[in-house]
């Protein structure tokens, strides 16, 4: 077993948000919800802040309620992507403001929708104890470093999300395909869209489980899962997987099992890969 580093890659973070740093990674799981709550509420609260400062200045915006409203949203979105939130609170943090202000004029149908996305969204997370959480571009990167020196022709991510992982391999890995498993139905659906929209051939989003998969057809295998699963995935892959094939996890290690490598990457949580080969 060795630990190495994989190599830098500089741009945007992305991700669930700017992930703490923490050195068990379940807490971190469960504190991300946290943290987002408190970066989405931090960077409303920096604009409003400006909102006052330029009004006791005696400044006046020319401006109706819709516009300063509009611009409440948008600074606040980008500001909470510069400290950390991932592209999907942005049009939360737009939105946000006018659902304060037009809280009385909201249907009540509209609260109902909200709450029928979030179950088609988390839909398998209390069966399976596998909560909702997207990989940073960092580590989508390491994952074609890998994929890369491993020559490998077949790729699959367990629990593939909104298919980031899976775009990002077809697109830069021309030549290899990728599969994303994943059973939340809106998950699966906007992810089928966007492979669709990219229109790459070499990907593909299965609406299948994690544990109806033939792991038997691929050269590298990705999951960030959690620690429930991990027992039976990894005897799931020892059984299926070819020699010479890798099984990578995302900060939750096998227990009882050493791995073969611990890639770690450069982010703001420092991620560790764990390396399993078969």
């Amino acid at each position: 077993m060795g630990e190495r580093q994989a190599p830098r890659h500089h741009g945007l973070l992305n991700g669930g948000g700017c992930h703490a740093v923490t050195k068990n990674p379940f807490m971190s799981r469960i504190l991300q919800p946290i943290l987002n709550l408190v970066r989405l509420v931090l960077s409303q609260a920096i604009v409003l802040c400006g909102f006052v400062l330029v009004q006791r200045m005696g400044w006046r915006l020319p401006l109706g309620l819709f516009e300063i409203l509009l611009i409440q949203g948008v600074l606040s979105a980008l500001i909470g992507r510069l400290i950390g939130l991932w592209w999907f609170w942005v049009p939360v943090q737009i939105l946000l403001p006018f659902a304060v202000v037009y809280n009385d004029v909201v249907p009540a149908w509209a609260y109902g929708v909200a709450f029928i996305a979030c179950v088609l969204v988390f839909w398998n997370g209390a069966k399976e104890q596998v909560p909702f959480y997207m990989t940073n571009r960092q580590t989508w990167e390491a994952i074609g470093d890998l994929v890369a020196r491993q020559n490998a022709r077949r790729v699959a991510d367990l629990g593939s999300g909104t298919g980031g992982i899976v775009t990002f391999l077809a697109k830069h890995h021309p030549t290899v395909q990728v599969d994303g498993y994943e059973t939340a139905p809106l998950l699966t659906l906007v992810s089928k869209l966007w492979v669709a929209l990219i229109r790459r051939p070499n990907a593909a989003i299965l609406y299948k489980s994690l544990w109806d998969a033939d792991l038997s057809q691929y050269d590298v295998i990705y999951c960030f899962l959690s620690p429930v699963p991990m027992p039976g995935l990894y005897e799931k892959a020892k059984a299926e997987m070819r020699s010479g094939t890798i099984l990578v996890s995302n900060s939750f290690e096998v227990p009882g099992v050493a791995p073969l490598e611990i890639l770690k990457v450069d982010d703001a949580r420092q991620t560790k890969l764990f390396l399993y080969r078969f």
